[in-house]
């Protein structure tokens, strides 16, 4: 039998835990197996939900999308817990949440029955949500959703105020998605489904500094909620915030009204479109990462990118570009 190996993880609240693995493990396996439940969703390396950086050490990774971690944060250390294989070297990994996080127990489903359901948008469906009781969030994180009788669960960011018991989503359709055909296809008024309890590290920080959003498709979602919380905090109303929101064609675009609303509410926030075709009158032709070289942005901004891998790469090299610093960089990344 082969000999254990030392994984050392440090979380951000200074808590560190000692995990003895097995050559060849993941990171994220041997972690379950000491009592930890490492953040993680797409569990094949195709979303950065478990990002961590590697201190010291070694490990092999195995097949992930490169827009998720690219070659240069590769090379700086950062990592996949989920596809990070343990090699026969001890290693020290660093994660970017509290060890409460990991140590909690997984709490049972919430029940939730569908209340609303409307075609928004091409490919892009509006869903709300009603629970028992009102869901206390940061703004920006997310949920896993799972329709009654199915086993695959699917991770969708709300796009309303924390506390509130109705629970707004906007779905893309995929062709073949689990949960999406769910949607299109059997959903309606009245159908039950369960939730998780709230996830994720992609959530609105409390700062006095300018911010930009950039949303690729539906990636507006948790942006439509950080704004509803700007919105209803005194002061943070005039701190300059930009919304970039790109999408397919004009066709995709949606929320437009609801855009417009927070606008009236938030004298500070500047909006703008961009559509790689058919962008029409109000939208930039392109992508919305093309914008962010336009803006005259302060050094000091706080950047957050929700969509597709590779636009939030895209985003990430035209930030960098434009003088802002990774690491004041948030990321959301999904397929």
């Amino acid at each position: 039998m082969s000999a254990s190996v030392a994984i050392t993880l440090l979380f951000a609240d200074g808590g560190t835990r000692r995990v003895d693995a097995r050559p060849g493990d993941t990171v994220v396996a041997a972690a379950a197996e000491a009592g930890l439940n490492l953040l993680t969703d797409c569990s094949n390396g195709q979303c950065g939900t478990c990002t961590a950086q590697l201190v010291c050490g070694s490990v092999e990774l195995g097949d992930y999308d490169r827009a998720v971690l690219p070659d240069a944060d590769r090379a700086d250390g950062a990592t996949l817990c989920c596809v990070s294989r343990v090699t026969a070297e001890d290693c020290v990994i660093e994660l970017p949440y509290d060890l409460s996080e990991a140590t909690a127990e997984e709490p049972p489903p919430i029940e939730g029955t569908v209340s609303a359901l409307e075609r928004v948008a091409l490919e892009t469906m509006r869903l709300e949500v009603r629970v028992d009781a009102p869901v206390t969030f940061q703004p920006g994180q997310y949920v896993r959703l799972r329709a009654a009788g199915s086993e695959a669960w699917r991770s969708y960011s709300m796009a309303n105020a924390s506390g509130d018991s109705t629970l707004v989503f906007y779905v893309r359709l995929v062709d073949g998605g689990a949960f999406s055909s769910w949607l299109a296809q059997s959903a309606a008024v009245g159908a039950t489904l369960e939730l998780s309890e709230p996830r994720g590290s992609f959530f609105l920080r409390q700062e006095p500094r300018p911010r930009l959003f950039v949303a690729g498709g539906t990636g507006l979602a948790p942006f439509l909620s950080m704004l509803e919380a700007i919105a209803a905090r005194e002061g943070a109303s005039m701190q300059p915030t930009t919304l970039l929101l790109g999408v397919r064609t004009g066709a995709h675009l949606f929320a437009l009204e609801r855009i417009e609303q927070l606008k009236q509410r938030l004298p500070a926030l500047e909006v703008r479109l961009a559509a790689e075709a058919e962008p029409g009158d109000a939208c930039h032709g392109g992508y919305a990462t093309d914008l962010i070289g336009t803006l005259a942005l302060d050094p000091a901004t706080r950047i957050y990118l929700c969509g597709p891998p590779p636009m939030v790469e895209a985003g990430r090299s035209a930030a960098a570009s434009a003088g802002l610093a990774r690491a004041d960089m948030l990321c959301e990344r999904f397929n």
